[in-house]
This record gives structure tokens, C-alpha cells and sequence, in this order.
């Protein structure tokens, strides 16, 4: 924890003192003026400052809507000590890498090696029998995820299943199971990211983010390096940034926007009143409060789904050096997750980081039959964690504390209540309340979707809200409001619409998310049903001792009948653990039949996954919401490989392109050089090349958008146009002309790629971005252009592959050459806002240039509704 305040301390401006920010009683950043007598109206206010609400604050950040508070009832402290989620997965990492690269820089350092983690046990003890003299529990199985190498295209996420290690090292039994014995034919797929999933706890991501955000309060762009606070930038002048932890809002009320009377057709705006006897005002409420959300209630917006699958109890605790080098002196028991049954404790280990001693058990939990006091007090838990680690209770107390023996220190024990819940809507009645994260839903934490789906949410609403507030040519720093005050009717097409479409984009993808999640708990389930442990049978208890006749007997009573016959019920699982005087270690033919058990599952796909290519990759935000049902009606299963699609609503898939020319220096912000570090060159079969003689830049298309504007310090979100094919990328007055027309009627930045085939006439390319800047004089403001070469044709083969099989947004669908040319809008966020093939011929230059304005009104259309 010191370690960890520490670090940020230094990463604080210098008179933002740590002991200030963490032990204050106020917990707030602060430098406004709170004596000043105008009423101040934030662009936006988060309500919740976990890993979902700074990102989100990062990310409004880096758009200049530096107007906005970060409020959080916890202590900062708080949110440092505890783990919770740990896992980031591919899609959440490209985010993080596009958006803010500092952060993925920095996950990557801090999470522990992938050996650690790519794991999954199942067995009698965290600790396999055979490792040492404390005893140790029958290995019942081990899976091995795909997530030490990028995934492929089509590439399947199926754990594979260790072989028994008898006559193998540990490394020979792994080194088996990631090489599978058939060849599922990816090998020599190309990569479909350039990013593996994570392992980190979340109160160290959460510390790494909280870094960031204070550095771009103090800095603006994020491209730049540290800077002096001397005052006289233009970025401390506007900017009003606020993190304010242990600061809870107690009440919310609404208001006209303005004074007087008439006040019909003007904005609402916020109020949020707070337990240190503040008001803050603000346009936009983000509501990043978790599953209890103080806003979500306050505005009565119902969650839908089930409120209590199950009561778990939630133990974070820390072993000591001895303990953590004996728990991790064998790479077979090494593991993210250890699922343990045994005597005395069924339950789920998180191995955070098992070098550091981080870990958290998971444990079933039945009130009002059991309770904290008699259940789950620290003695108590202490036997299970014992029992669940390394096979035998603790029963030698006065060894205990001397620190040169096995040990570990219970940090805190909390119930928490697992569900899965989804808000009936994401939006209060105004449309200036938005749900986000954990307050919009709760997914149980199977495969690891809950905080992976926030970061997601607050990705898609970022970009949305910053060109609503910069629509109207309005300053993003704080307005002060007077008497006088006039609205301004915003210039641009960009209304309130932009904002209900992230309702209608994210709620379903959180409904998958849910089905999915509950999916995988079921699936540990079966694991446990093979263990002779049926799911369904507390709860058969707990019915029938809460029904008469048993329910006139006193609870007291009722909870011992209780805790007497799970005791029975587990007694048999103690087959699964060996004494450490036993070399056989009292192995039965109970024990063997549950391990046949427990492998047959696992072997057939039985496993909980890690990894799911498709949902992480593949999921859609196509207005009719056919994505949607396409992977939920897919027969492949939930682990099934990804395979790009140039799709509306779609990630724009992974194809490097390289840099020509540019109508901007990028390394003016060294931004070209930021790019090249983050995309590699590939080979043929999509593995990173080696381009060190190779002074070539290169851009990936995924998260295209954000690359280029961080390349060119664009700072409102930045939509591209990829210009595809000889007569639109010969063409390049004619195709800016045509965009220029929408571009200044939604007021909303594009930057076009013309992307060509082949690397001739560099020259000439460079020539036409000055010249053709030249000829579009005045009109050519805010545009940029980049030229590029598809290499390996990869993009020209996606676009050949979407011909076979949609005939949709075709210009000249009836001409041979339509295929040859091609638009392709990508969103801020890198999804696909539209496709249009277009041929041109002699003579047609108007009918192209309106094909081309149609294309990119209808990206526009479908990208802000």
C-alpha cells in the first residue's frame, strides 16, 4: 500500500502533497476558486472513480474537456488496497494501447510473467501432493489458456488440458498441452491484434490510471511529456480537472438551463450535493457508481436479471516469503485461478500475483444458515486457507508468527453477492445521465467480462460526449454562467442522438455479456458436480428448513442441522487430500473415480475459458443488432475462433499499413515514432517483423482513428476515411471536395488514407498533399491526409472476402470494376461506420463526388444516429 502512494506521489504535481491527497479528511483534488460568486457548470461530473470512471476521465481528458469532476465516496486508500477484477482482455488492451499508451505500457511491466497465470487447477489443494513435507492435495486437473502468444485468426480459445505429468517435467507436460495433437490449422493465420490479454489486480491498474489521470491535468495532450506548471499554458489556464475521493453524493436535483421564465428548448443541467457540503453543477452526469448506483436509484431505473445467483464470501490475504517460494516453487502450481474441494473448504483461489503474496479466496456462503460471526471469523478462516493451500489445517499455533515459517496475514474478509443484472436503460429522462460500468451492469466474474465491459462503455461514451460538448463551437473549459446568458444554437448536426446511441450499442452487448458469464459459472459448476457436489442441493436445504414444519424450529437450531450436514457432504472429498506422513497419501478409489470425472470434463471442452475470441473481437455494433444474434445463435461455441469481417459496426480489423507521406509532420510530436513503436512490422504470415534497418513507419487500422489523431494532436475525436482503389486515390481533389461538403455540415474532423497497392511514385504522392492542399486553399482546414501502401494486400483481400458474401452499400453494384474502390468510414473508437464500393468513369467526376458524399453522410448517420 506505502509502495503503491508512493509511486503516484512522485507522478503529482508539487503542490498536490500524497499525505493531502490520501489522508486529508476532505480527499479531494482541488484549485478552484471556491469563494467565486458565478454559478459553475461542469461539461461532466463521474460519480465513481474505480477502473470505468478514470478511464473515463483519462479519456475526456485527452478530447480537452478538461471540465469535469471525478467524485468517489472511497477513500483513496481504499481502492488501493483491495484486488478484485484482475483480468484485461485483448479488446480492453487495445484501448488502452491507443488511448492511453502509458497505462498499457506500465500494465504490462507491473503484471506478473504469463507462466504464472495462463493456468487453471482444479484439485485437493492449491498445493499438489508431493511438493515438500506439509502435505497437499491430488491434482485433478490442469488447463492451459492461449494467452502466451497473440491469436490468430480463427483461432480457437479452448483451454487445453495438461497430460498427467507421470514420466514428464512440468515444462514437458506444458509444453504438450499448448502444442495440441491436432492442427486446428491457425499456425500460419495472420494475428488478428497485436495485443494478449492481461493479469493485473485491479487496485494496482486502478493506481496506474489515477497516475495518468493527474498527469494529464497537469500536462493536456497526452503526447506530451511532463510539464512545468509555470502557469502561463493554455492548458492550465482552461483547465478545472478535479479527483475527489471520499466525497459521496448524498442528493441530485435537476434544473433549467437559464433564468427567468421562458426557458423552453434549453438544456437541463445537474446538480449533485455531496457529503462535505458541496454542490456541483453539470451538464453530463456519468454514473460510474457500481451495482448499488446512488444515481441509478435516484433516477428509478430498474435493473433487470437475477439479484442473488449466489452469496460468496471474499477473503484477501497475504503470505509471507516462505509460504509464497513454496506455493510457487513448481510451475504446476502455478495458476490464475485454483479451484480446491476437499473436507474442509470448497472454494476459488485468485493467485493476483503469488511472488508478492496476493491472493483471494472465494467462498460459498449460505446465510442466514451461516453466518460471519460463527462461519466465517478470522480462526475459522484462517483453518480453510490453510486447508485449501497446502492440504491440512493449522494446527501448530505457536509456530505461527515466527516469520521464518509458512504464513500468511488475512487482510479482510467481505460477503459480497454475486448476480447478473443489466439496467432496463442506460439514460435518466433528460438524456443527461448515463449509466456506465457497474452501474449499468453485473455479470459474475466467470471469464472475466465485468470490468472489461465498463472499460468498454466508458470507450464508447467518451468520444460522443466530447463532440456534443465541442458541437457547438463552444470552449471546452468551465462556462460561468450570468443572468444575461443567451444559448448559442450549436453549428453542428451533432445533437443528442449521438448520445441515446450508446443505449443502443452497448446495452446489448452487456446482455450477451451477462448470458455469456452465467454461462461460465455454470461451467464451474459441473466441475464441482463431478466432485459429487450438486449446486442445487443447499439450496434444496435452505428451502426446506426456511418452510414449515422445519421453519418453526429456532434459527439457531436450524443453522446446526445446517453447517452438520454440509459437513457430511464434504467429508468424503477428504479422499482428496494426502498427510504428509502417507506417501500414498490416502488415495482412493473415491479420489481416482472424481479425477476420471473431472478430466473426462475437462478434455471435452469442459473448462472454464479465459479467452473468447469472438466476444472480445468480434462483437458488433450494427444498428439492427444482427451481430448480436449472430453469436448467440452461433453453434460453434462461446470459445470459438474470430475470423475479421469489414462489417458496419464492426472493429476495423488488424492490417498494417506503411506511412508515405503525410499532409502533417507527425514527428513534430514525435507521434509517427509513438506509432512505430506500437506496430510493428509483420511478415507474411502476420508475425512482427524485425525493422530495425527498416526506417518505415507503420499504422495498423485497428484503432485506426485514435493512432492517427494522437499522430497529429487532433484533440475533438477524429473519424478516418481508408480511400481504397486507383480511381478514388488518383482522384484526390475530387474525393476532398466531395467529404469536405459533409465534413462542414456535421462539424466533425475526418482524416482520409488513401490507401494505395504499391509502393511506386512516393514522390508524387507527396507532391499531391501540398498541391492538392494548395488548390482546396481555405476549404481544406482541419483536413488531413495520410498515404499509406497495403503491403500484403491484406485489406484489398478483406474487402474481395466481404464481396463474396454481402451485396450491401454497393454505388454500382451492376459493374465489374465497383469492387475495385472502395470507402471505408471508421469510427473514433475504431468500429466501422460504413462501406461503399464506387467506380468511376470518364466523364462521371459529379455522379462519384455524390456517391462519395452519400457514403460519408450515411457513416456519419449511422455513427451519431
Amino acid at each position: 500500500m506505502s509502495s503503491l502512494l508512493a509511486l503516484i506521489s512522485r507522478r503529482l504535481p508539487s503542490q498536490w502533497s500524497i499525505t493531502r491527497w490520501a489522508h486529508s479528511s476532505e480527499r479531494r483534488y482541488h484549485t478552484a476558486d471556491t469563494t467565486a460568486k458565478k454559478k459553475t457548470i461542469h461539461d461532466a461530473i463521474i460519480i465513481g472513480g474505480g477502473p470505468t470512471g478514470l478511464l473515463l476521465s483519462n479519456l475526456l481528458s485527452s478530447y480537452n474537456i478538461h471540465s469535469h469532476l471525478l467524485l468517489d465516496k472511497r477513500p483513496v486508500e481504499e481502492l488501493l488496497k483491495h484486488p478484485q477484477a484482475h483480468f484485461i482482455n485483448v479488446r480492453s488492451m487495445e484501448i488502452l494501447k491507443a488511448e492511453v499508451p502509458r497505462v498499457y505500457e506500465s500494465v504490462l511491466k507491473e503484471m506478473p510473467d504469463v507462466s504464472e497465470w495462463d493456468g487453471f487447477h482444479f484439485g485437493g489443494s492449491v498445493l499438489e501432493s508431493g511438493d515438500g513435507d506439509v502435505g497437499g492435495g491430488k491434482r485433478l486437473g490442469r488447463a492451459i489458456h492461449p494467452v502466451r502468444e497473440n491469436l490468430r485468426v480463427g483461432q480457437s480459445g479452448d483451454a487445453i488440458l495438461v497430460p498427467k505429468t507421470t514420466g514428464m517435467n512440468d515444462v514437458e507436460a506444458d509444453n504438450n498441452a499448448i502444442m495440441p495433437t491436432e492442427d486446428d490449422g491457425t499456425d500460419d493465420a495472420p494475428l488478428v491484434s497485436l495485443c494478449r490479454p492481461a493479469h493485473l489486480a485491479q487496485n494496482k491498474f486502478v493506481s496506474l490510471l489515477l497516475q495518468e489521470a493527474s498527469r494529464r491535468h497537469h500536462t493536456g495532450f497526452d503526447d506530451k511529456e511532463d510539464a512545468t506548471d509555470n502557469g502561463d499554458s493554455d492548458s492550465n489556464k482552461s483547465s478545472n480537472f478535479h479527483l475527489r475521493y471520499g466525497e459521496e453524493v448524498t442528493r441530485i436535483s435537476e434544473h433549467n438551463h437559464g433564468h427567468g421564465d421562458n426557458n423552453q428548448g434549453q438544456q437541463p443541467y445537474i446538480t449533485i450535493h455531496t457529503s462535505q457540503g458541496q454542490s456541483y453543477h453539470t451538464r453530463y452526469l456519468l454514473a460510474a457508481d457500481g451495482v448499488q448506483s446512488f444515481a441509478r436509484q435516484h433516477y428509478g431505473i430498474p435493473m433487470m436479471g437475477d439479484s442473488s445467483m449466489q452469496n460468496l464470501m471474499n477473503v484477501h490475504f497475504r503470505t509471507n516469503d516462505s509460504l509464497s517460494k513454496l506455493l510457487m516453487s513448481r510451475s504446476n502450481n502455478q495458476a490464475m485461478l485454483h479451484f480446491v474441494y476437499n473436507s474442509h473448504l470448497v472454494g476459488a483461489f485468485v493467485c493476483h500475483d503469488g511472488n508478492k503474496g496476493e491472493w483471494v479466496l472465494q467462498i460459498p456462503f449460505f446465510p442466514p444458515f451461516q453466518t460471519m460471526e460463527t462461519d466465517f471469523d478470522s480462526d475459522t478462516v484462517r483453518d480453510m486457507i490453510w486447508a485449501g493451500l497446502v492440504g491440512t489445517r493449522n494446527t501448530d499455533k505457536e509456530t505461527a508468527d515466527n516469520e521464518d515459517d509458512f504464513n500468511f496475514e488475512i487482510l479482510s474478509i467481505r460477503p459480497w453477492t454475486m448476480s447478473s443484472l443489466v439496467a432496463q436503460r442506460y439514460f435518466n429522462d433528460s438524456g443527461n445521465m448515463a449509466l456506465v460500468g457497474d452501474a449499468a451492469h453485473a455479470f459474475p466474474p466467470a471469464g472475466g467480462f465485468g470490468m472489461n465491459t465498463g472499460l468498454q462503455d466508458a470507450h464508447n461514451i467518451a468520444w460522443r460526449l466530447a463532440l456534443l460538448l465541442q458541437g457547438g463551437n463552444r470552449n471546452a473549459a468551465v462556462e460561468t454562467l450570468k443572468p444575461e446568458h443567451v444559448s448559442v444554437e450549436p453549428t453542428s448536426f451533432v445533437g443528442n442522438n449521438i448520445m441515446s446511441k450508446y443505449d443502443q450499442e452497448r446495452r446489448p452487448i452487456a446482455t450477451q455479456n451477462a448470458a455469456l458469464s452465467v454461462r461460465n459459472y455454470q461451467r464451474t459448476l459441473r466441475i464441482a458436480k463431478a466432485c459429487y457436489l450438486d449446486a442445487q442441493h443447499p439450496q434444496l436445504l435452505i428451502s426446506m428448513l426456511s418452510s414449515p414444519p422445519m421453519s418453526l424450529l429456532p434459527l439457531e437450531a436450524r443453522q446446526n442441522m445446517f453447517r452438520r450436514l454440509v459437513r457430511v457432504a464434504m467429508m468424503p472429498l477428504g479422499t482428496l487430500l494426502s498427510s504428509p506422513q502417507s506417501s500414498s497419501g490416502g488415495r482412493s478409489f473415491h479420489a481416482d473415480h472424481i479425477e476420471k470425472n473431472v478430466r473426462s470434463i475437462l478434455e471435452n471442452g469442459g473448462s472454464l475459458p479465459l479467452v473468447f475470441p469472438r466476444y472480445e473481437l468480434g462483437f458488433s455494433y450494427q444498428p439492427n443488432g444482427s451481430s448480436r444474434r449472430e453469436i448467440a445463435n452461433n453453434e460453434t461455441g462461446d470459445t470459438s475462433g474470430y475470423v475479421p469481417r469489414l462489417q458496419v459496426g464492426h472493429r476495423m480489423p488488424l492490417v498494417l499499413l506503411e506511412v508515405l507521406a503525410s499532409s502533417f509532420d507527425g514527428n513534430e510530436n514525435e507521434g509517427w515514432a509513438v506509432l512505430e513503436t506500437l506496430n510493428p512490422q509483420q511478415t507474411d504470415h502476420g508475425n512482427p517483423a524485425d525493422t530495425s534497418s527498416d526506417s518505415a513507419v507503420h499504422v495498423s487500422l485497428a484503432d485506426i482513428s485514435s493512432q492517427l489523431r494522437r499522430a497529429s494532436s487532433h484533440s475533438s475525436p477524429l473519424f478516418t476515411l481508408l480511400v481504397v482503389g486507383p480511381s478514388l486515390t488518383s482522384s484526390v481533389s475530387l474525393t476532398w471536395e466531395a467529404v469536405n461538403c459533409v465534413m462542414k455540415r456535421w462539424n466533425v474532423p475526418i482524416m482520409i488514407v488513401n490507401v494505395l497497392p504499391e509502393k511506386n511514385n512516393v514522390d508524387d504522392h507527396q507532391n499531391n498533399v501540398g498541391s492538392s492542399n494548395q488548390h482546396l486553399g481555405s476549404e481544406s482546414k482541419g483536413f488531413d491526409v495520410v498515404y499509406a501502401v497495403d503491403t500484403q494486400n491484406a485489406l484489398l483481400q478483406l474487402l474481395h472476402d466481404e464481396k463474396s458474401l454481402s451485396h450491401n452499400n454497393r454505388a454500382n453494384e451492376n459493374d465489374d470494376g465497383a469492387n475495385e474502390n472502395a470507402l471505408i468510414m471508421v469510427r473514433p473508437d475504431g468500429h466501422i461506420a460504413n462501406i461503399c464500393w464506387v467506380n468511376k468513369k470518364e466523364g462521371e467526376d459529379e455522379i462519384m463526388s455524390k456517391h462519395i458524399q452519400q457514403a460519408v453522410e450515411q457513416g456519419f448517420q449511422n455513427a451519431l444516429g
